[in-house]
């Protein structure tokens, strides 16, 4: 049998496997009832928020949310989603199609560039390397930014191979616009590309124009976010990569070997397989062995670069403190081209040698439907590569559970505090639930908090406190999730709802509503600038927000504060209030931390001119009723932690204000 034959088999090969890997992930998301992790339910929630901001105020409330609700996260995952929930109902499920959608233009992309380099039929084995490396079939049924970032760094790595040395104008203007969709998907896109673009660009003939090209369509669509959220973008991706947080995922000192194994072998397992990297080493050797014998330098050596240019960032993550294996996956797609070019290489072109390329192959594919299913045999899971479960989770019930013993007026988000921080359980997926259901509840966390007085006035503050006792134990980040739970079980205080909920984890969920908190909320009222208010104290926060309003009332046991906010210019950053209550001694006693408005409207979209009026409420010391209380009021921003600096003017408007802590905080006069 000639090579011929087989080569017009490989794109019928192609394009059956395509639908066989594209089927199996759409069968196990119909299967799993597994609820959403941190990432992908903090993604879920916001493509939903998006998509009803669009179907409530249009294309321009669109983009205002889209600009509001990303300050530190690149946006286009969650704007994918969008044309699925307007085909087929506003179901967060439908998101993962946007999966399904990558996956084919990966496949596309690898299928062609093995196609156009070496033979069809390395095109299938490649196809058929990615679509069973455990890392990328894990990573497709999650909703995070990598599995689309691999398909579109595989995708602008075919634009350039398809750009004849960047010559052909069209399609360099089409890489630019793929490339300010990367940026659009993660920062971190840039990193996967740059290295093989500056290789072409160097050889290209006319570098100004071809960067001119590339980069005016890149800017046009990238832009238009980065603009406002640049800086806070690399605050968070360099803690993410190098920060405390980072450290979780981390296997020891960056640099010492014991890291460097335990990363290489993580690798191994989660990512490309041991079994790949076993053939990768046996046909490799095959291959070199053969090639010196040939003079085939010269054609192989630009492909060879190519693919090496793709695999270089793997340095920055083998060196990196966060070692999440995902991290990696955009480089993948390389390591199966490189896999597919050696096992065409050293299979003979007949019949036979593709056959025995399809029996080695085999042993992965089954290794997928082991993993995903349980079928033939049942193996353990490997990393993001995880069996379906169908256990039920009662989010919803919880979440409707809790709607029913809360009234809720017009404008009111009851606060539900989640003191529990694991996978299955978590504010994310809780606040995922409650966007899902269109329920009016605001969802807050005791995890990451260092705190423990912070913590404790935040429950104090919630109306309702839900946590899980045993099964799955809490994450290290959740400090303080004994005492709260201890606190709310003891406490008359606080009652409990129901019998709880039994988790498949083991563990039961248990929901306490706070008797204590008043049964009206704060109330909040936004003014726009056409309805302009007198100003009794005019205090300025970085020349952006001023105070032009301020009181406070105690009862037997509480604190009620009104405030005023004008709008100086357009803040930049969504910024926090923190409101400390203090006794005569300066002894701090209680808080009141909140986003203006509780984020409705969320302060980066407001106008010079406009006005915000709203009034908190907080428990106080029985015994300080008849005591003189303070507060000490100030603006930051909750990511990076900064506070705006203060201006208190000349006269009787600042009368009683005096500036504390550099100038960043506000200490009224006292409360009597």
């Amino acid at each position: 049998m000639t090579g011929r034959p087989t080569q017009r088999k490989a794109p019928w090969l192609f394009a059956l496997f395509t639908a066989v890997f594209a089927a199996t992930t759409l069968v196990w998301l119909y299967l799993d009832r597994t609820p959403p992790n941190w990432d992908d339910a903090w993604y879920l929630t916001k493509s939903l928020a998006i998509y009803d901001a669009l179907t409530r105020d249009g294309l321009v409330g669109y983009i205002a949310k889209v600009e509001s609700a990303f300050t530190f996260r690149a946006p286009l995952i969650a704007m994918l989603p969008t044309p699925f929930y307007l085909a087929l109902g506003r179901h967060w499920h439908a998101a993962y199609l946007v999966n399904v959608a990558s996956m084919l233009l990966l496949f596309a992309a690898v299928y062609d560039l093995a196609r156009r380099w070496w033979s069809s039929r390395a095109g299938f084995f490649a196809v058929l390397i990615v679509g069973t490396m455990p890392l990328l079939y894990g990573l497709a049924t999650w909703f995070m930014v990598e599995y689309a970032l691999t398909a579109i760094v595989a995708a602008a790595v075919w634009l350039l191979i398809e750009s004849d040395g960047l010559a052909r104008r069209g399609v360099v203007v089409l890489f630019g616009i793929i490339c300010g969709l990367g940026l659009l998907l993660k920062a971190s896109f840039s990193m996967f590309i740059l290295f093989l673009f500056l290789y072409f660009w160097t050889k290209a003939r006319n570098r100004i124009r071809v960067l001119l090209y590339a980069l005016i369509p890149c800017l046009t669509v990238a832009l238009p976010w980065y603009a406002f959220h640049l800086r806070e973008t690399v605050e968070f991706g360099f803690a993410a990569g190098y920060g405390k947080t980072a450290g979780v995922y981390g296997t020891g000192a960056i640099f010492s070997f014991h890291s460097i194994a335990s990363y290489l072998s993580n690798v191994v397992k989660e990512g490309i397989s041991g079994y790949y990297a076993g053939m990768t080493v046996v046909v490799g050797g095959w291959t070199f062995w053969r090639s010196r014998k040939t003079r085939s330098g010269d054609e192989v050596r630009p492909r060879a670069r190519a693919i090496l240019l793709w695999l270089l960032p793997f340095a920055i993550y083998l060196f990196g403190k966060n070692k999440d294996v995902r991290l990696i996956a955009p480089i993948l797609p390389a390591f199966a081209l490189l896999l597919a070019s050696m096992l065409d290489s050293a299979l003979p072109r007949r019949g036979a040698g593709t056959a025995l390329a399809g029996a080695a192959l085999a042993f992965p594919l089954l290794q997928l439907y082991s993993v995903s299913f349980g079928v033939p045999v049942g193996t353990a899971e490997m990393g993001y590569a995880r069996r379906f479960h169908r256990d039920s989770w009662l989010h919803d019930e919880i979440l409707k559970t809790i709607a029913a013993n809360v009234h809720i007026g017009p404008g009111d988000k009851p606060l539900v505090l989640v003191g529990t921080d694991v996978a299955t359980l978590n504010p994310d997926n809780v606040e995922l639930t409650a966007v899902a259901n269109q329920l009016p509840l605001r969802i807050e966390t005791t995890a990451h908090e260092e705190d423990l007085i912070t913590v404790q006035n935040r429950l104090e503050g919630a109306s309702f406190f839900v946590c899980k006792e045993g099964g799955q134990p809490e994450s290290p980040f959740n400090l303080f999730f004994d005492r709260l739970a201890r606190r709310v079980r003891e406490d008359k205080q606080f009652s409990e709802i129901s019998r709880g909920w039994a988790w498949p984890d083991g563990g039961v969920v248990r929901v306490f509503k706070n008797l204590a908190v008043h049964s009206r909320p704060a109330g909040r009222a936004y003014l726009n600038s056409g309805l302009q208010l007198s100003a009794e104290v005019e205090i300025a926060f970085g020349e952006t927000l001023a105070l032009n309003g301020l009181s406070a009332s105690k009862t037997a046991d509480a604190l009620d504060v009104k405030y005023r906010w004008h709008c100086i210019k357009r803040p930049a950053r969504e910024y926090k209030c923190f409101t400390h209550v203090l006794d005569s001694d300066g002894k701090f006693i209680g808080q009141l931390d909140h986003y203006l408005l509780d984020g409705d409207p969320p302060v980066r979209t407001w106008e010079p001119g406009d006005d915000a009026l709203e009034e908190m409420r907080t428990r106080i010391p029985v015994e300080l009723s008849g005591k003189t209380i303070r507060l000490r009021i100030g603006l930051f921003d909750p990511r990076s932690g900064e506070r705006l600096r203060i201006e208190i003017p000349h006269g009787t408007v600042a009368l009683g204000f005096s500036l504390v802590d550099g100038g960043t905080a506000l200490l009224s006069a006292p409360v009597q």
